[in-house]
């Protein structure tokens, strides 16, 4: 019987292990192995030849009648997918996004390994310590795609994000090594909030005022808005037109992160500097749809002619061109963050920010997007101590 594992991608690849009676033992399941006895010649490349397992996975091509069945080539892969697939109605879009990402790159750094020899096994159920060890260091070790050391903070996400894949084949083999201290997660501290400096903001929105057509009135109205309410990428793209209030100045997120889980609808608030920004999109926004009507936000016409919402990637190939036009590498997360430390520095509260950000607690906001600056800690600390200290003196 011939059985094909798909790949995360939704490719298939396959190995071959000879069944008991060709007289040899695979070394293990889901690794290379050669069968004892006559040897047919292979079409095309040698296998693992090349080897990429997120590659072109078509250079695989079958074998000859007479060689021994089939069985999945790569396990992690494999196991990967079972397991986004279950956690579907789980993770977010973009959560589930990343966990692939993330599964792919230990995917590859397994694999590496393995051709090295310093890990036994790719299978998740079948990792022991010495191999979770191996790659521990190798992480500490390998440069990241930006050809420098990876930072602790990323090491952490994948020792978090390895423990929860493991648990979920079988393996506790990261909870037990934590349990005992023989793993040793990198601490840090949190990486700098990335904001947008005024003359970088004034180049992307130059960048925007050079774009014509609907394009560029979506652009025009992103670069004022954003950093003007501190809105994620998806709950502005998926924003409506009846979630704005034009009377307090405010937009509802009905599409927040965590939505159907942990988070409800709220509101942002529009600050002053985006108010004419909006009203002018308002104006195109009619013309655009001349006449027709739809409930978004930010509407699109399609090829076909159907009016709907953005999709994310006509969203990034956007930016991107505000980043070419412009010369300013960005994300729009960091509009988030320019609003949030903008708030900061002009002395509205932690508290305060946190709220426009609609986060539960001050700490994500403190961690992530807005922290006072060490000037003005110390300045503040300057005009505190210049004056006399007051001493109650009891009587």
């Amino acid at each position: 019987m011939i059985e094909e594992a798909a790949g995360l991608a939704g490719s298939s690849a396959a190995t071959y292990i000879p069944s008991p009676s060709n007289g040899a033992t695979a070394r293990e399941e889901g690794e290379p192995s050669r069968a004892v006895g006559r040897q047919h010649e292979t079409r095309g490349p040698a296998p693992g030849a090349g080897f990429n397992p997120l590659g072109n996975w078509g250079e695989f091509r079958r074998r000859p009648r007479g060689r021994p069945r089939k069985t999945v080539r790569y396990p992690f892969l494999e196991a990967a997918k079972i397991f986004l697939n279950s956690h579907v109605a789980y993770f977010g879009e973009n959560t589930l996004r990343q966990r692939r990402r993330d599964l792919r790159v230990m995917a590859r750094d397994l694999w590496s390994l393995r051709r090295n020899g310093l890990v036994t096994t790719t299978r998740p159920d079948r990792l022991s310590e010495a191999d979770v060890a191996a790659l521990v260091v190798y992480w500490r070790t390998r440069d990241s795609r930006y050809n420098e050391p990876m930072k602790p903070q990323t090491q952490r996400k994948y020792i978090s994000v390895l423990e929860i894949f493991l648990n979920a084949n079988g393996n506790p083999v990261v909870s037990n090594m934590r349990r005992i201290r023989k793993l040793r997660v990198p601490t840090a501290p949190d990486s700098p909030i990335e904001t947008l400096t005024t003359d970088q903001l004034d180049a992307i929105r130059r960048a925007a005022e050079s774009m014509s057509g609907w394009k560029g009135s979506v652009a025009r109205l992103l670069v004022a808005l954003l950093p003007a309410c501190g809105l994620r990428r998806r709950e502005i793209r998926l924003a409506r037109l009846a979630d704005l209030d034009l009377q307090r100045w405010r937009i509802r997120v009905t599409h927040p992160k965590g939505e159907g889980a942990w988070a409800s609808d709220d509101v942002a608030p529009i600050l002053p500097s985006a108010r004419q920004a909006v009203l002018d999109f308002l104006e195109e926004r009619k013309a655009f749809l001349d006449g027709a009507a739809h409930e978004a936000l930010i509407p699109i016409r399609w090829a076909d002619g159907t009016i709907g919402y953005w999709s994310d990637a006509p969203f990034g190939k956007l930016k991107a061109e505000l980043e070419r036009r412009s010369g300013v590498r960005f994300s729009l997360r960091m509009f988030r963050s320019t609003f949030a430390q903008v708030a900061k520095d002009y002395g509205v509260t932690i508290e305060s920010v946190s709220k426009a950000l609609r986060h539960k607690t001050t700490k994500t906001t403190e961690t992530y997007y807005a922290r006072i600056r060490a000037d003005d800690a110390f300045a503040d600390f300057e005009e505190k101590f210049a004056r006399p200290p007051v001493r109650v003196i009891p009587r």
